[in-house]
């Protein structure tokens, strides 16, 4: 991406380059690591976008022959890309326009004739380039967990493209993944699976999935509500605890996969679920205490369609909640909503709304621009919660201080999957690379831990690794290291990520990156909540995003990394690059 887009490319145009990637350990045995990452300039924040996914596309990417795939121009008409060990071809896909991701995975199984096929694809808010549509990888087995590639509008570029899915068919016995050295690789990956069969966190995802967090998380003020301008809800009504004890009817799990966190689903507010796949916490967050609404039932089935209609459900609910918020304010005049009011705890005007903006129709083509465009509509574009364009995750900076910053610097816009820093704050330090326990409140000296956290996520993102289960850092080193014949070890590991993170803030420099202007929280982040578990703490942003420049060695005016760091880390040509620009 690097050698192939500049400042003038058209997030939407041919000359964007879509990057699908699989990483060294895809289809080995090492826990959790059977994920994949889609690439692009993003429509949503005209940066760098990367969307990280799970399921069994990777591995079965692997397993066909290929590590990766690279998409340029633009299909005249719409198709599908097939792939197998024999052969690739592109194939019609006019009569699969207007499907959902679901469907459309479906119908290319039954076309193709091989209910083994893994399908990507997009729903109609990718076809109609919706700024933060997703793709979504699914397959025929009962037990596979979706795999959704959310952020960063990936699903817009693929739809520009006219590729409305990819389908992949491996065979181990003619593809096999072979290892630097088996053996050693196997008593690593052995040790990792013993720690994780008796790790608590293994446990309470499974059992609960991700939104199993919520209750917890609540209590300290992490889960935002009403749009990010109240402190308090009621949590459990929304939680992971109640879905597993009132809707939920199987678990799913992507490739290599201890945790099993995926939530099986057949009904919810009436309606059958789509694979009968369930939400997971940034969904029933998003859908739940965002917009007020206490009803899981509804939650869940709303984020299901969000997923079959192609929609990133974290910018959907947030852009639906800002719009709410703007209603209340009365700064988003009623006659602007052809014919619907915006209220609070209403899930029946968020589902029209979730629909409208994957149709690009009504007030919804509005809405599928995002909350920084909507803002603008209105002339409060301060008032959106967003950073690069992206909306926040749902995890809020005010209980866990290190989370302004880990947003602030992601190089893909507001992302906790660059840094699920958070996680740290709440109790789960990681010694082994000096990430102590923290105080969650702190600001003071924690920016240069967030930096090595970054650091370190870098790298998990390109094993391709799953953050939930969290085998110890030694044992990781020592699968890639078995597996790859490269000296890799605790002391190296970091400059690893490192690298990866100079160079995309070196590639968004490129397309024209201004880090002063685009570097700050929103507003309503830097407002006291006056009650809730944020105990009316705001973080000292400045003091830390100072610190934070000064552990990475990037210049403040600028936001370039020094010539020394780039130097340090072995990249003179980029060093060259961004000190011409």
């Amino acid at each position: 991406m690097y050698d192939e887009i500049s400042a003038a490319t058209d997030p939407l145009g041919a000359d964007n380059p879509l990057i699908f990637m699989t990483g060294p350990l895809d289809a080995t045995g090492a826990p959790s690591a059977g994920r994949f990452t889609v690439s692009a300039r993003s429509p949503q924040s005209g940066l760098y976008g990367q969307a990280n996914a799970g399921n069994f596309f990777g591995p079965e990417l692997k397993f066909a022959g290929y590590d990766g795939i690279i998409l340029r121009g633009k299909s005249p008409m719409p198709v599908y890309l097939a792939i197998s060990p024999e052969k690739i071809e592109l194939r019609d896909a006019a009569r699969l326009r207007g499907m959902t991701t679901y469907a459309t995975g479906d119908a290319v199984r039954a076309e193709l004739r091989d209910d083994r096929a893994i399908v990507a694809a997009i729903g109609p808010a990718g076809e109609n380039l919706v700024r933060y549509a997703l793709i979504l990888a699914s397959g025929a087995g009962k037990h596979q967990k979706k795999g959704i590639a959310g952020r960063c509008g990936m699903g817009a570029v693929m739809g520009s493209k006219n590729l409305k899915a990819i389908a992949v068919r491996g065979d181990k016995q003619k593809n096999p993944v072979y290892l630097h050295d088996a053996a050693r690789f196997n008593a690593a990956m052995l040790a990792a699976q013993k720690y994780l069969s008796h790790d608590l966190s293994t446990e309470m995802y499974r059992a609960v999935g991700t939104s199993g967090t919520i209750d917890y998380l609540g209590l300290l003020g992490d889960v935002p509500t009403k749009y990010w301008t109240q402190g308090t809800f009621d949590y459990g009504k929304i939680s992971g605890n109640v879905l597993a004890e009132t809707i939920l009817s199987g678990r799913s799990t992507c490739h290599a996969c201890m945790v099993a966190c995926g939530r099986k689903v057949e009904r919810a507010a009436g309606h059958a679920l789509p694979h009968a796949e369930g939400p997971e916490y940034e969904t029933l967050a998003a859908f739940g205490s965002l917009i007020l609404n206490d009803d899981l039932h509804a939650a869940t089935y709303i984020g299901s369609q969000c997923d079959a209609l192609g929609i990133d459900s974290i910018s959907a609910g947030a852009t639906i909640a800002f719009a709410t918020y703007l209603r209340e304010l009365d700064l988003l005049p009623r006659q602007d909503l052809d014919g619907t009011d915006l209220r609070w705890g209403d899930p029946q005007i968020a589902l029209k709304l979730v629909r409208e903006i994957a149709a690009r129709q009504n007030f919804g083509a509005v809405l599928a621009e995002g909350t920084q465009a909507l803002g603008a509509r209105y002339g409060v574009e301060g008032l959106a919660v967003q950073i690069n364009g992206m909306e926040v995750p749902l995890h809020d900076p005010r209980a866990n201080s290190g989370m302004a910053v880990a947003y602030a610097t992601s190089p893909i816009g507001a992302s906790h999957n660059q840094s699920d820093f958070f996680i740290v704050e709440t109790g789960r330090p990681m010694e082994d690379l000096g990430i102590p326990a923290l105080d969650r409140f702190e600001c003071a000296g924690k920016a240069a831990l967030v930096a090595r956290h970054q650091d370190w996520r870098a790298f998990n993102n390109a094993l391709v690794l799953c953050y939930f289960p969290n085998p110890p850092v030694q044992e990781i080193c020592e699968m890639l290291s078995a597996a790859t014949g490269y000296d890799i070890h605790l002391g190296n590991v970091l400059s690893y990520g490192e690298r990866t993170w100079n160079l995309q803030r070196a590639l968004n420099l490129k397309l024209g990156y201004d880090a002063r202007r685009a570097e700050k929280l929103p507003e309503l982040m830097l407002r006291a909540l006056r009650e809730g578990g944020t105990d009316r703490h705001v973080p000292d942003f400045d003091l830390m995003l100072r610190e934070y420049y000064a552990a990475r060695d990037w210049d403040w005016a600028s936001g370039k990394p020094s010539r020394a760091k780039f130097i340090a880390l072995g990249m003179e040509e980029i060093a060259r690059d961004v000190e011409g620009a």
